[in-house]
């Protein structure tokens, strides 16, 4: 899976914006575990602060600390941010990426 992050930079008096690559392999039991232990306490759908961070430090640790929570949260878009948390989630659960998910859905019964 991989995880792109943007860096917003200013150079010369304009803002540049740069993205950055993160890629795993596979998740571990270990993150799987971790999950089923956040869905026994947290509701996603009123999710704190802090059970944001909690979340977001799961998906750096996912990505094997290649980039902080303050990395995280400054390179993606506030918009898809929620979006981008359960493509990791999914990952984790599936061994898929969202667009190996979304490959399957479309051919679902086609030979």
């Amino acid at each position: 899976m991989e995880l792109v992050l943007q860096r917003n930079t200013e150079e010369n008096g304009s803002l540049r914006v740069s993205e950055n690559v993160y890629t795993i392999p596979h998740a571990t039991a270990q993150h799987y575990r971790q999950l089923v232990k956040f869905d026994e306490v947290i509701n996603y759908s009123e999710m704190s602060v802090e059970e944001y961070d909690k979340v977001v430090g799961f998906v750096c640790d996912v990505f094997r600390n290649q980039f902080t929570v303050d990395d995280f949260y400054e390179g993606v878009p506030s918009h898809k941010l929620i979006e981008t948390i359960v493509d990791v989630f999914s990952f984790v659960r599936t061994g898929k990426t969202p667009e190996e998910i979304k490959s399957l859905e479309n051919n679902e019964g086609k030979i």
